[in-house]
Formats: structure tokens, sequence, C-alpha cells
């Protein structure tokens, strides 16, 4: 049995590149060494010295997400077996180590073994190279008018996780030192979404890269779409913090208008 590790540095979030992990689709797509793919299965070849060949197909049996690490096993019915471990660990910084292993058992080990190298390197370059990719968001565009549509809270919470739900009691005019505090811990993410609710009032918030891009505020049905609105905010609130698993694919596609 032989084992191979690869580490790496990405430039992301700690969410987005768990996300990755878990996507069957998208582990299969970068093991190279395909001739034939199907559904959660691919058939993989290698060689040695142009004499030596092997070729067997895997099915993924199943990824396993347990603290901060997913194992992927890829098995055929001869009973060849590929195990890959993947770990993220984000550091006070907010940088992201990522660690691929790979081991494979089975027949012709002294075949495959010498592949597993690019396996694990494939597999961390497509991690890399997606997680940046999602990472980079620039945008001028102001949210305010579609926090106020249906089918765009819809997309942003299906893409989104809460990370917080609280209960405030808010004095006019104090909103916005509040909301600053609330979101200091959750800066790293790109893209934060808060919705607060009380009785006859009600406002939505989305943050990019830090800064406030969309203000939605609802006083007895009178609605505002400017940070000032804020400012007339009163009451017992119910709080939610959601932050964006996919920022880029919430944004992308989106008709931005301004008020």
């Amino acid at each position: 049995m032989k084992t191979y590790i690869v580490e790496e540095r990405i430039n992301s979030h700690l969410n987005f590149i768990e996300s990755l992990t878990k996507n069957s689709e998208f582990i299969l797509s970068y093991i190279p060494y395909q001739v034939e793919r199907g559904k959660n299965e691919v058939t993989l070849r290698f060689t040695r010295y142009l004499l030596f060949s092997f070729k067997d197909k895997f099915r993924m049996e199943g990824i396993v997400n347990l603290k901060g690490m997913s194992t992927i096993i890829l098995k055929s019915e001869k009973g060849n077996k590929f195990e890959i471990f993947i770990s993220e660990k984000e550091d006070k910084e907010g940088k992201i180590s990522v660690n691929v292993a790979i081991k494979y058992e089975g027949e012709k080990e002294w075949i495959v073994s010498k592949y597993l190298h690019e396996i694990a390197e494939s597999l961390i370059d497509g991690i890399k190279k997606e997680s940046e990719k999602a990472y980079e968001i620039t945008t001028t565009a102001n949210f305010s008018q579609n926090l106020s549509k249906l089918s765009f809270i819809t997309k942003l919470l299906m893409k989104s996780r809460l990370i917080k739900a609280d209960e405030l009691d808010i004095a006019k005019g104090q909103i916005v030192p509040i909301i600053t505090d609330l979101i200091q811990q959750y800066l790293r993410y790109q893209l934060i979404y808060i919705s607060g609710v009380s009785t006859y009032e009600s406002f939505r918030l989305l943050f990019v890269n830090g800064e406030l891009k969309g203000t939605y505020v609802n006083i007895e049905g009178q609605e505002g779409f400017k940070e000032e609105d804020l400012n007339k905010i009163s009451g017992h609130f119910k709080i939610n913090i959601y932050v964006a698993l996919e920022p880029k694919a919430i944004l992308e596609g989106t008709e931005n208008e301004s008020s």
C-alpha cells in the first residue's frame, strides 16, 4: 500500500473549499488518467515502461465529512481501492492550508503508486483554481432593490448558511453601530446577509467584501432603499446573519438596480 501527501496554501474562504470537497462531481472531474466516465464512477488506466498497464473501473462509495476532513473512497468490483483524504485548516490570520493525501491498495501497486502524486496534485490544483476564481468578487453595484425581491432572497438563502440568530432591542438611530459590532467576527466572508424582523418593521442588509452594498427597510408597509433609512428603525428584532457559501454564484447574473 502506497501513500502520497501534498499541501497547498489557498487564498479563498474555508466554507467554499469545504463545499468543493463534498462535491463528488468536482472530485471525479479532477482525477487524471480517465479513459471513461459515468455517474459516480470512473475508469482509470495507468502504464509503466510502455509495456505494463493497469486498467480498472472505480465507483465512488461516498464522501464522509468528519472534523474538518473529507474522506473519499473509490473502489472497484475487483476490490482495488483508492482512499483520498482532504483536510482544510484556517489559521488566526484567515489563511487556509489544504492537505490532500491519497493511498492505493490492490492489484499492481507497483504501477499505480507511481501516479499517486499526479492524482493528489491534480486534486489540489483543482481546489485552488476553483476556490481562488470564486474568491475574486469585485462589484460597484447597488443591491438595495434586489433585497425587495423574493426571487433574489430565495437564491441568496439557498446558497448561504445561517451562522448567527439573535434577538436585540434597537433604539432609533443606533442600528448601524449594532450591526457593525455583530459582523466584525464574520468579515472574512465575502458576502454577508442580515435580516431583522419585528412586529411592524423589517430590514435586510447585504455586505460584499465588508462593504454595505444593499439596504432594504420596511416600516409599516413603507419601503426604503437608502442607508439613511436605517436610522428610522427601532424596536425588538429577531436577527439572522447568513454567510454565502457560493458568493459569486449569487451575484453573477443578478439584475442590479439603483434606487
